[in-house]
């Protein structure tokens, strides 16, 4: 926990590096199996952050309900004069908690089950208040004892990048119970809270962006096929247990010691699902709660090793129905320059890049630009009647009414996504990611 008003300086990027020059350069237990044993590797802790994977995403408290103006947790003590107290928060830290409090639904369909027993204390209060000297500041219930009495002050420092201030953040190491099994654990973790003075769409002073993060990472090494790889676990939603029906699981497969987690990697694939490394077809059995230990079998199907779209690659080939029932093959465009538009109509980043694609496209499509629409919309008439009011010109597919599924082939993840392809069927630039001023120059 910080104790004092931040002086300007952080040893965080020390701790990271210092952190995974542990893990890299110490003999950690390595997993390793024959073609039909189950793997089991052990796996430690490292904090993830931009010096580990391609990106930090946030816990956003206002989506999960985690934020308000009075108390969450019943029977909190020992708090400032409430006159100070400007924002109560929660983290809720176990897996199974956020899945069962979140979506009842969801719980069954992924197999979570109600424990038989009194719920562990897996929820830790925070606060955001003003001290006695007009100073924001946040106070962490880092014992989940629900008693701020003993808690010292955490005074935050500037969040941003670069030369742009974004708004202020404060860490602290906080407490909390798990279950593994019948059995109620404890652990402890860092956390951040991010409190947003500038933020994207326009809010209020007294209705600020409040994000937090939670940093557990579990890193391990196997042996496959004789040679050694190493592995990376993340919760899949931003909780400090595990469960092998949610997150990702990464593979350090250039051995540069960078996870790359983005959706599109073949570094990057979600734990509930079977996947290929190094030749082996394998899927995970189980990882313990803790994050600890995880258990890989071989995969029940074969499956292909992930294809990852490169520049200066063959882009891959597909066939698909467009919303007219017109068969599309990319083999079709060949010699023209073909922009494959991963998109949805409830996307708002894809409706703020439509007009300048109209604007693209009718300028250049008589100079040898084609696009494909790949929609994730699961209306045909809701597409249908935005590309109408719209007046979008190029051919139409939806994702759900084809059993070729484009993104997947092309690992789109988040969208809109477009995806490059050159007149010999050649990728030019496999991620624009919404930036399409390099069309522009082409033509």
């Amino acid at each position: 926990m910080i104790k004092q008003k931040p002086n300007g300086s952080s040893l965080k990027r020390e701790a990271v590096l210092f952190a995974l020059l542990i893990f890299f350069c110490t003999s950690a237990a390595i997993g390793t199996s024959s073609e039909d044993d189950q793997i089991v590797v052990p796996l430690q802790w490292v904090r993830p952050s931009e010096d580990v994977t391609d990106d930090v995403p946030r816990v956003d408290f206002e989506d999960r309900g985690w934020i308000r103006k009075w108390p969450i947790e019943s029977g909190l003590q020992g708090l400032p004069p409430t006159d100070r107290i400007l924002f109560y928060g929660i983290f809720d830290l176990s897996a199974e908690s956020i899945v069962l409090s979140l979506s009842p639904e969801r719980a069954a369909e992924r197999l979570w089950t109600l424990p038989q027993r009194e719920a562990p204390d897996s929820r830790v209060s925070w606060i955001n208040a003003m001290d006695a000297d007009g100073d924001e500041v946040f106070y962490f219930d880092s014992d989940n004892d629900e008693d701020f009495a003993d808690e010292e002050p955490v005074y935050p420092e500037d969040f941003g990048f670069g030369s742009t201030v974004y708004g202020i953040r404060a860490e602290s190491e906080v407490h909390f119970e798990y279950t593994d099994g019948e059995q109620v654990k404890e652990k402890t973790i860092p956390v951040d809270v991010v409190k947003y003075e500038q933020y994207a769409k326009k809010r209020s002073p007294d209705n600020p962006k409040f994000k937090g993060h939670v940093f557990d990472m579990r890193v391990g090494s196997v042996e496959l096929n004789g040679e050694e790889v190493k592995l990376a676990v993340v919760s899949g939603i931003d909780a400090a247990t595990y469960h092998a029906k949610s997150g990702d699981i990464l593979w350090d497969l250039n051995k540069d010691g960078f996870f790359e987690n983005e959706t599109e990697s073949r570094e990057c694939y979600r734990i509930d699902s079977p996947f290929n490394i190094l030749g082996r077809s394998l899927q995970v059995e189980r990882i313990s709660p803790s994050g600890d230990e995880i258990v890989l079998v071989p995969a029940d199907v074969e499956v292909p090793s992930k294809s990852e779209i490169t520049k200066g690659e063959p882009a891959p080939e597909f066939a698909v129905v467009d919303v007219h029932g017109d068969t599309l093959r990319l083999s079709d465009f060949r010699g023209r320059h073909v922009l494959l538009d991963f998109w949805a109509t409830n996307c708002g980043p894809c409706i703020k890049d439509t007009p300048e694609l109209v604007e693209i496209y009718r300028a250049n499509q008589a100079h040898g630009l084609e696009i494909i629409g790949i929609s994730s919309d699961k209306s045909r008439d809701a597409v249908l009647r935005y590309v109408e009011k719209n007046g979008i010109e190029w051919p139409q597919v939806l994702e759900i009414e084809n059993e070729t599924k484009t993104k997947k082939i092309y690992n789109i993840g988040g969208i809109p996504s477009y995806v490059w392809v050159g007149p010999d069927g050649v990728v030019i630039n496999p991620e624009l990611k919404g930036d399409l001023d390099d069309l522009y120059d082409a033509f």
